[in-house]
This record gives C-alpha cells, structure tokens and sequence, in this order.
C-alpha cells in the first residue's frame, strides 16, 4: 500500500517514514502541504493514505484535506491528521475537514501501527464492497438482458394484429409495470360467427406473476382438444362445440382451485363469447374490473355482477354468466385494474374517470382513444411508469356482417 506523508519538519518525516517502511509500506515524503497536494494530483490513482501534519507552510493540514476529499477519486483515500494540536475542538475540526483519525505528536510506534492498520481494514473492505458491486454490476446487466428477452417473448403471445373481421374493431394496449407482467390478454375466432377473447391479471407482478400469465395463455389455447378448455369435439357436425364462458371459468377453478395455497397467487379474469353477426355478448367475470357498455349515443354503463377470482378455492357455483345485446356502435371495454388504480397526488384515478372518459371519446376511433386514456392516466399520476401492469382491451361493433 502507498502512503503519502505530509510533514515539514525533516526529523519527524524520516522518523515518520522509517516506521511505516517498517510496517511493509510504500513512502512518499512531502515536505510541505502544497508539495504533498502536487504529488497526490499526479499520483491519486496509487495513493490510497495520506498522514498530513497540521501545521505547515503555504498549505496548511485543513486544506490539503479538504482538497483531497474534494477531488474525485478512483478509490477511497484514507486520511490521517499527525499533530500536536490535540484538544477536543482541534480533534473535532479536524475530522470535519474530512480526516478519518488522528493521531498527536509525538506520536507512538506502537499507536502509529495501530492507526494505519484500522485504515488498511477499511481500505480493503471499500477494495472488496467495489469489486463486489462491480460483480453486482455485471449480473444486473446479464439479469436486465434476460428481463429484456423475456419481456419480448411474453410480447410475442400478445395478439400482434387483433382480428380483421367486418363490422368489428378492435384495440389493445399493454403497460407491464417492469420487463415482464402478469396481465395478458387474447382475441381470436371460434369458428365464421364467434370471438373468444379474454384479459386476465395474475396478482402481483414481475417475474412470478409473468410466468403464470403465460402458463395460463398457453392453457386458454382454443385449438381442439379430447378435454378442451374453449371448444370440444363432436362426432357429428360442426363436429365442435364451444364452451360457454361460464363453463370456461367453472374448468379453470376446478383446475386452479389449490393456486393461492400453493403457489402464493390467484388471478381475476374476463372470458367473452361475441357473435358477430346478431351482437350476443356473452361473458363471465371472476374478481376482474367492471367491463364498461358504451352505447352508441354516448352513454355509459359499468356491468356489475360476476364471481370471485380464480384460485382462492371457492366454489365454481358461484360465478355467473352475462348476456348482452349490442347495438350498431356500441363498444365494450376491459381493463385491468393497474389503470384504475394508478396513484397521483388526488388519489387513485378510478374507475368513474375511466367510464368517464370514455363517455366523452365515444366518436373516436378506439386506438386513439386508448393513447388518449393513458396520456391522461400518466398525467394524473405525474410520470410515466405504472406502478402495477395494466392492460385495456376494446371493441366496436358496427353491426350484422353483410352477406
């Protein structure tokens, strides 16, 4: 280790260097504090203490400190005041200068080689805390680009273009609170008539919640199978028949009903069934927000009514299905409760402000009035991250496809 030494008078300097060369350090003497300030400019990047005597010519002991703890350097500089100055008051201003302990002359070998040694215990411990932050540093950055490449496969499932069907618009946006979310959401054809679409919102967020999510995407898949979860098969024609959301939601409580139990986590959900030709809406609601009915001339409706979310080991009884005849340009919007909640200084925006809104955009085409509603939400909240993972999903129906 290299210690610097700023000390004008000569004999104490040699007697200085001569102890700590002793002691198994490197020495650079410095016969007054401007010369010792010069020397550390050149040589920060090796020095790692400095022993600085109080009184000296041109640069005094205070300064010098307070240029070292100014001036930035690539480690700590442990600093130690020698001086005959040893009142409580000196002690104290000293250390205020930035000195990390002090010793009075005439100082006392074996006091010396106490002193640098408690300075070398916390330079190496500040050696060690950097290399163990710059590990840190490299296994969040390995960790971030894992986060990133899991963030772009759960992307990946999210439909990339909701269905182009006549008479049917639809919107979606998606917000994870970080990398990856525990919201998801689907659109897809059950056959020339129906759209099975869901959102569901695993409690929590992050990685957890994000592995749920895709676990639970991956069973909504609504290719057939012997026990399909949205549509089965026939022997006779059409040869498949499509679960109503209601059953859709009973088969996932039978199947998650241990989930809180186990594995710390539950999940609320919307399942919908739309008939594109006649307007039928049919849903189920486990525990998720109210989906909102914005009809045709402006006015709002929040649907009330559904069961309690899946995995909490309730009965599946207890959930009921909806039904609804839409309109020409009646819309239906789901979302997830990471938009409701959002916290500003007023409070949570809530679910009025959302029925609200859409009230008063109900003329707007529904992926305008999407980026509309969360530059409003980041307004109210003051910034643009969500502190929970949001998801908002819409539709407009225009009416009966024609033949």
């Amino acid at each position: 280790m290299r210690v610097l030494i700023a000390e004008d008078e000569a004999i104490s300097r040699r007697l200085l260097q001569r102890h700590l060369e002793n002691l198994g350090l490197e020495v650079i003497p410095a016969g007054d504090g401007k010369e010792a300030w010069e020397i550390f400019q050149e040589q920060k990047e090796g020095i790692q203490m400095v022993i600085i005597d109080w009184m000296m010519p041109g640069m005094d002991g205070i300064e010098l400190c307070r240029r070292i703890r100014e001036t930035e350097n690539p480690h700590y500089v442990y600093l130690i005041f020698l001086s005959a100055k040893g009142q409580k008051e000196d002690i104290i201003a000293g250390l205020e200068a930035g000195a990390d302990d002090y010793i009075t002359k005439p100082f006392d070998p074996a006091e010396l080689q106490v002193r640098v040694a408690g300075g070398r215990r916390i330079i190496e411990l500040e050696k060690r805390l950097k290399e163990q932050n710059e590990q840190l540093k490299v296994a969040n950055e390995v960790m971030r680009k894992d986060l990133e490449a899991a963030a772009r496969a759960q992307m990946s499932l999210l439909p990339s273009d909701l269905p182009q069907i006549e008479g049917v618009e639809f919107a979606a946006r998606f917000i994870p609170s970080s990398f990856v979310s525990g919201d998801i959401y689907n659109v897809f054809r059950l056959d020339e008539k129906h759209i099975g679409l869901y959102q569901l919102d695993v409690s929590g967020h992050g990685v957890a919640a994000a592995f749920l999510s895709i676990s639970l995407y991956q069973r909504l898949s609504h290719d057939l199978k012997p026990h399909g979860l949205l549509k089965i098969p026939l022997k006779e024609p059409p040869y498949y028949s499509i679960n109503p959301p209601r059953k859709v939601i009973s088969l996932l409580e039978k199947e998650y009903n241990t989930m809180l139990e186990q594995q710390g986590h539950y999940f609320t959900m919307i399942y919908a069934i739309f008939n594109v030709q006649t307007g039928d809406f049919r849903f189920c609601r486990a525990g998720h927000t109210f989906p909102l009915l914005i009809h045709n001339d402006g006015t709002c409706l929040q649907l009330e009514g559904g069961g309690p979310p899946v995995g909490l080991g309730l009965s599946e009884e207890l959930h009921e299905e909806q039904h609804l005849k839409l309109s020409p340009g009646d819309q239906l919007i789901v979302y997830s409760d990471g938009l409701s909640e959002a916290r500003g200084e007023e409070g949570i925006f809530g679910d009025e402000r959302i029925k609200d809104f859409f009230c008063r955009h109900y003329r707007a085409p529904l992926d305008e009035a999407l980026g509309l509603l969360l530059e409003e939400i980041k307004g109210f909240q003051g910034r643009e991250e969500f502190a929970d993972d949001a998801s908002i999903l819409a539709l407009r129906w225009s009416g009966p496809m024609r033949n």
